[in-house]
């Protein structure tokens, strides 16, 4: 049952993280067609004041990528609590881009007291 769980956790995880990136990439390009649309119109001669209210959509369109970033990243916290719960912490989910996260650290930890018990700065 084990191996069931991380398989299917596995292909959640890949879809998940293809899911933000996509997210991220829409972003970026409706960003940059953002910047470009001013410099389009002064480049053609053509008035600020023309195709002012198609600003509102656009406007409006980046408004519903961020909330829409805001809601995969919290679904993704959901997730990774629903894989705690099916006992698999300790495991190394791929796919996710956070496996640092997951696993235990090993090892001191460079702000952790040394054993000689000087716990001054460096």
């Amino acid at each position: 049952m084990l191996k069931k769980r991380l398989a299917a956790a596995n292909g959640v995880a890949t879809k998940l993280s293809d899911a933000e990136r996509a997210i991220d990439d829409a972003i970026a390009k409706v960003g940059a067609l953002m910047t470009h649309l001013p410099e389009a119109q002064s480049a053609a001669n053509v008035s600020p004041v023309v195709g002012d209210n198609a600003y509102d959509d656009l406007q409006a369109a980046i408004s519903s990528l961020f909330t829409t970033r805001s809601r995969m990243v919290a679904f993704h916290h959901k997730v990774d609590d629903i894989r705690n719960q099916m006992g698999l912490r300790r495991f190394r989910i791929v796919g996710t881009g956070d496996a640092a996260k997951i696993l235990e650290p090993q090892g001191l930890n460079d702000d952790a007291a040394t054993s000689s018990g000087d716990v001054r700065a460096a």
